[in-house]
């Protein structure tokens, strides 16, 4: 599992089409006809077409981190860059956010640690379309003052709300203590006040390096086909032509215990996983968190909802090393924290085989159901190239897929052993007291 699948709700709620979209209660479609290939300028395309609805998801993803290339991190360059040329008039046409908003639909910019990208939902018949804009944008990227001044505005309102998301505050504060550099090390986005300080210079230093056609991942998804990728244009003719190399990423060799402020008082627990690379146990940890904190059905879930407490827990499958967060929020910390510990104590030890079986199939229908829309199969799909491991994404290809034939060769010994390796060493503490958060400046 990935932390997009958790944090991009704005993507689904860009575009108005509630009436197209399938019942909460269908049950998942698997994804066909994936198609990959070079795109002209370099970089890589992904393409998936499914018949769910007239709409599609066409997503630009970038391996760059979210904080900047230099050793001095600046929290939020890669989102305000981003913002900042969507914002921007291109060479020819109009700015790509006004573009898709005459269509209906809304750009949406996400940034993590290590990768940004930028998605737009629309109708179907538009695709071909927004390829062309998107791509016009961003492989020869405009950096304007203007599309500075809206960019900060709209970033800095986002960044002014982030202060709000407890669990966002956690992880933060656990990835910081996990990592001694690296993209992880810093926050993608910082305070509000910080990014009102970027200047231009340094965003269009940022796009330039960042966005080139050679570092770009094209994907695209929903009912469309594989013509939609020739409108994609090639971009500068003197860019880097080669892809930027995944940064290392440097663990503290002893975390140590953490000490923040936030909206209200909370908890986070973090340790070190495995690879993208190491799909067997990279899997097993994600079945162990969606067992035991998937919305609605994971058993700490359950056993927490007596307490007020938010609670969280994911595995988020980076190149190089996962880390499996759990965060813990509001309500009664204390009892919650308790139920949390037990639970991951008791984790380290086989499941009952029917219960593992039974566990195993409702994980199996989850990720079905994380890429049963055009959005969520475009986020996954691009999170898994930039990572580094494109035919691991779950859904690839369906229940046929790598991944779900990983998932099911796991076993109750297998998944302890995983729990007991990882999680089996002292990981990153973080407490959080609770605060008034920062005021706006409007």
């Amino acid at each position: 599992m990935t932390r997009r699948l958790l944090s991009k709700a704005a993507l689904a709620a860009a575009f108005t089409i509630s009436s197209l979209q399938p019942a909460a209660a269908a049950a998942p479609v698997a994804p066909a006809n994936l198609a990959s290939g070079a795109l002209p300028g370099g970089g890589q395309y992904v393409i998936s077409h499914t018949d769910i609805a007239p709409v599609a998801a066409i997503a630009l993803w970038y391996r760059a981190p979210a904080s900047g290339f230099d050793a001095a991190a600046v929290p939020g360059l890669g989102h305000l860059a981003a913002a900042t040329v969507a914002a921007s008039a291109p060479i020819t046409g109009t700015p790509l956010g006004r573009y898709v908003g005459d269509l209906g639909g809304r750009i949406a910019i996400s940034s993590y640690p290590d990768s940004i990208a930028i998605s737009a939902l629309v109708p179907a018949d538009s695709a071909a379309n927004v390829v062309h804009a998107i791509t016009v944008s961003f492989f020869a990227p405009v950096v304007s003052a203007d599309g500075l001044r809206l960019a900060q505005r709209d970033v800095g309102e986002e960044a002014f709300f982030r202060q709000f998301n407890s669990e966002q505050t956690i992880d933060d504060a656990l990835d910081g203590a996990l990592f001694s550099d690296g993209p992880a090390r810093f926050p993608s986005l910082g305070p509000s006040a910080d990014v009102a300080k970027i200047g231009l210079d340094q965003v269009k230093a940022y796009a330039e390096r960042a966005f080139r056609p050679s570092n770009a991942v094209l994907v695209v998804t929903g009912a469309v086909d594989e013509s939609v990728i020739a409108t994609a244009v090639p971009g500068r003719a003197d860019a880097q032509p080669h892809p930027e190399p995944p940064l290392e990423a440097h663990l503290v060799p002893q975390p140590q215990p953490v000490a923040t402020t936030g909206v209200e008082a909370g908890q986070g627990l973090g340790w070190v996983g495995p690879a993208i690379g190491d799909e067997r146990e990279a899997t097993a940890l994600d079945f162990v968190t969606d067992y035991l904190f998937r919305a609605d059905t994971g058993t700490v879930q359950r056993a927490v909802a007596a307490t007020k407490s938010s609670v969280s827990g994911k595995f988020v499958t980076y190149h190089d090393p996962g880390v499996l967060l759990v965060t813990i929020s509001g309500g009664d910390v204390t009892t919650a924290r308790k139920v949390v510990d037990d639970a991951l104590a008791a984790a380290h030890k086989p499941l009952d085989k029917s219960a593992f079986a039974a566990a195993r199939e409702a994980f199996l229908y989850h990720m079905l159901s994380d890429v049963q829309t055009p959005g969520g199969m475009a986020d996954t799909l691009g999170w898994y190239t930039v990572e580094g491991d494109q035919a691991y994404a779950p859904g690839a290809g369906g229940l046929g897929s790598r991944y779900f034939a990983v998932a099911g060769s796991l076993t109750p010994a297998f998944v302890a052993a995983t729990v007991n390796k990882y999680l089996g060493r002292p990981g990153a503490v973080v407490a959080v007291e609770a605060k008034k958060p920062e005021k706006t400046n409007k």
